[in-house]
C-alpha cells in the first residue's frame, strides 16, 4: 500500500480544476458582538483550486477549517459572523498547501430589531457573506441581504388627489410588499451587515412588521402615505443610504454596490422591477456633478 495519499498522486488527465470542495454543509455559529449574541444557523460552501498534478483535494480539511474558527469564535468575547467567516477562510487556504485560492459562500439569515410599534419585533433578513482569499492578489469580500418592506404609489395617490381634491399625504393609493437586495463588496474589507440592512429598512415608505395592534396599523399607514414611493425612488434612497455610510466609514471608492428591488403589486398581475451597480467612486462623480449643477444654477 502506498504512503502517498490518493488525493496528491498525478491524475489520469492532468487539467486543473477551478473550484473544489464541499456545498451545504449546516453549522451553528455563535457571536459575541457590541449588540449582544447572536446565534447563525449557516449553511457553508468552501472550495479551493487544484493544480494539474495533484488528483483530488482533502476536503476533510475544509471540515476541520470550520470547526476550529467556529470553535475559537466562542471563546472571543468579541467577534462577528463576518470575522469567523474571515477566519475559516484563512483556515482553508492554510490547510490546502497546493491552493492558490480559497473561497467560502455563507448563507444564513439575521433577526433585527423592528422598533416601529411600542412593541420591538424580531425581523428577518435573508443573508449572504463571499469571501475569497489568493495568495499572491487582494482578499475579495462581499456581503448581501434581502429586505422586505412596504411601498405606496405616488402617482396613484396624486391623481386621487387630484380628482377628489383632497390632502396629498392624506390621500388613499395602492400599497404593496416589496424587497429590497443590496450587495456590497470591497477588498480586504468586509462590509457590516447590518448596515445594509438599515439601508434598506430605511429606503421603504413604511417597515414591514410581524405584530401589528390596531393602533400601530394606523400609525403605520399614516407614515407609508406621508412616504409614497416608486420602485425606482427604493433603489435611489438605498444607494444614498449605502453611500453615505461606507463614505462615513472609509471605504474605498472601488467599493462595488450592487441593488435589486422588486415590487409584488397588489393591482397588477405582474411585478415591478429595478436594479443598479456602481461603485462609491461613481457615485460620488454623479453627486459632484449634480451639487456643482444646483450651485450655479442658484447663482
Amino acid at each position: 500500500m502506498s504512503d502517498t495519499d490518493v488525493q496528491e498522486r498525478e491524475p489520469e488527465i492532468a487539467l486543473k480544476i477551478d473550484k473544489a470542495g464541499v456545498k451545504g454543509v449546516k453549522k451553528k455559529i455563535s457571536t459575541q458582538t457590541p449588540e449582544g449574541a447572536f446565534f447563525y444557523d449557516v449553511i457553508l460552501d468552501a472550495y479551493v483550486d487544484l493544480p494539474k498534478t495533484q488528483r483530488g483535494t482533502h476536503m476533510s480539511r475544509d471540515i476541520e477549517a470550520f470547526l476550529e474558527a467556529i470553535e475559537e469564535a466562542k471563546k472571543e468575547e468579541s467577534s462577528s459572523l463576518e470575522e469567523v467567516l474571515h477566519d475559516i477562510c484563512q483556515k482553508l487556504i492554510q490547510k490546502h498547501s497546493y491552493a492558490t485560492r480559497a473561497e467560502l459562500i455563507a448563507k444564513t439569515r439575521h433577526q433585527y430589531q423592528e422598533r416601529f410599534t411600542k412593541i420591538t419585533t424580531s425581523e428577518e433578513a435573508d443573508v449572504t457573506i463571499s469571501v475569497s482569499m489568493s495568495r499572491n492578489d487582494k482578499d475579495k469580500k462581499s456581503v448581501k441581504v434581502k429586505v422586505p418592506g412596504m411601498t405606496v404609489c405616488p402617482c396613484a395617490q396624486e391623481m386621487y388627489s387630484d380628482k377628489e381634491e383632497t390632502e396629498l399625504d392624506k390621500t388613499p393609493s395602492h400599497t404593496q410588499r416589496a424587497k429590497l437586495i443590496i450587495e456590497a463588496a470591497a477588498e480586504n474589507k468586509l462590509v457590516r451587515l447590518d448596515w445594509l440592512i438599515e439601508a434598506a429598512r430605511k429606503a421603504f415608505s413604511a417597515p414591514t412588521v410581524s405584530l401589528l395592534k390596531r393602533e400601530d396599523e394606523y400609525s403605520l399607514i399614516k407614515q407609508a402615505y406621508q412616504k409614497p414611493r416608486f420602485i425606482e425612488d427604493l433603489i435611489r434612497h438605498a444607494l444614498q443610504n449605502c453611500y453615505e455610510k461606507l463614505i462615513e466609514e472609509g471605504y474605498p471608492e472601488d467599493t462595488v454596490i450592487k441593488i435589486e428591488a422588486e415590487s409584488f403589486e397588489s393591482i397588477h398581475p405582474h411585478n415591478a422591477y429595478a436594479s443598479r451597480e456602481t461603485t462609491l467612486g461613481e457615485l460620488k462623480e454623479e453627486k459632484e456633478f449634480e451639487d456643482n449643477k444646483n450651485h450655479n444654477s442658484n447663482q
